[in-house]
């Protein structure tokens, strides 16, 4: 098996199928009458709280971010993407690759990137025992904002009392400006076989956008941060027109503990249903399971230190995790940064406070 082929652990998965609705017996038609109605107006009225936050949410792009609005819209259109990469392929090369530099990986990019064109994720990333202890010593040190609220910040150590100040829990917390001040982060960004393989990927203009890296807690109902939620089901990014991520588990990640899932060649393969809903890219496990066959449906899952890359258009979600906290490390690449920082983890150090102060 190729470097490009090796998946740290990827099985299929049998989709959840949505429970059908089962009400309390009612005692008579009237009564069955009565809440119907109710209950109509109910999913109504959400409907449209949510597409009046999508609807504000597309104009401040639009006001603030005017090319990525377009990018928004034109980019879930495979043919187009392929326009713009052929179009782009003799642009000069942006990343700033060290050939004297040693690798921390031992793959080789160019099967890598033939596997990630084809299926739209591929693994093999194994970070080295010592810097992932490292990593995770540093982080030991740094705060992480619960519900990636910049007046929440807590050290991971504290969160049993954060939760007990809330008596809700939280299923996120978020790190900042790692891009910026994690020696770590920095080693990785400019590693020279992951800047192959993005160049290869992407194409010449292929540039590093910034980290995300975050807790996601077991929890039991809803939590305080219940946006942070919809991550858990399955969708599709829009970074640009060529998007890629790095992504590392740096906690064990058993099947019980939020393993990342994604659907094999969905980055190539959509129905026209899926790409032309611009207020939503969410869509269910019983839905998907139409157009996509089981096979391509792959949970991954690793010890501390292993990871994969992904096509940000493949169809994709993050498990809940069941028994313990899961810490996830995503770095992404793109042909162009439209943030209004100068990476996506950019936060004013002003604006961070911890919870204990408010």
């Amino acid at each position: 098996m190729s470097d490009g082929d090796r998946l740290i652990h990827m099985s299929k998965i049998s989709a959840l199928k949505e429970k059908p609705f089962q009400s309390k017996s009612l005692s008579t038609e009237g009564e069955l009458e009565n809440i119907a109605p109710i209950r109509s107006f109910e999913v109504w009225k959400s409907k449209t709280v949510e597409l009046k936050a999508k609807a504000t949410y597309s104009f401040h792009n639009l006001i603030t971010r005017p090319r990525y609005f377009l990018i928004f819209f034109l980019a879930r259109f495979q043919v187009l993407r392929q326009i713009y990469a052929y179009g782009f392929r003799f642009k000069s090369h942006s990343l700033k690759t060290n050939a004297e530099t040693d690798s921390l990986f031992e793959l080789d990019p160019v099967p890598t990137v033939k596997t990630l064109k084809r299926d739209g994720v591929c693994g093999g990333l194994d970070l080295p025992s010592q810097f992932l202890n490292e990593l995770q010593q540093y982080l030991l040190t740094q705060d992480c904002y619960a519900g990636g609220k910049t007046h929440l910040g807590f050290k991971i150590n504290d969160k049993e009392e954060l939760d007990r100040a809330f008596k809700q829990p939280f299923y996120v917390a978020r790190y900042f400006n790692l891009s910026a001040d994690c020696p770590q982060i920095r080693q990785l960004v400019n590693d020279p076989k992951l800047q192959q393989i993005a160049t290869g990927y992407i194409g010449n203009q292929a540039q590093y956008t910034g980290a995300s890296l975050f807790w996601t807690f077991p929890i039991q109902g809803v939590s305080v941060d219940a946006d942070q939620q919809m991550f858990s089901h399955f969708h599709y990014d829009i970074d640009d027109f060529a998007g890629l991520r790095f992504c590392f588990y740096l906690t064990d990640v058993t099947l019980d503990d939020g393993p990342h899932v994604c659907i094999q060649g969905s980055h190539i393969h959509k129905r026209i249903s899926y790409i032309l809903n611009f207020f939503s890219r969410i869509q269910t496990s019983a839905e998907l399971e139409k157009t996509y066959e089981p096979d391509k449906f792959m949970t991954i899952s690793g010890a501390a230190g292993s990871g994969f890359m992904e096509d940000t258009f493949c169809f994709h979600k993050g498990n809940p995790p069941q028994s313990r906290p899961r810490l996830f490390l995503q770095l992404h690449f793109a042909a162009h940064n439209y943030g209004q920082t100068k990476y996506l983890d950019d936060k004013d150090p002003n604006t961070l406070h911890s919870w204990r102060e408010t």
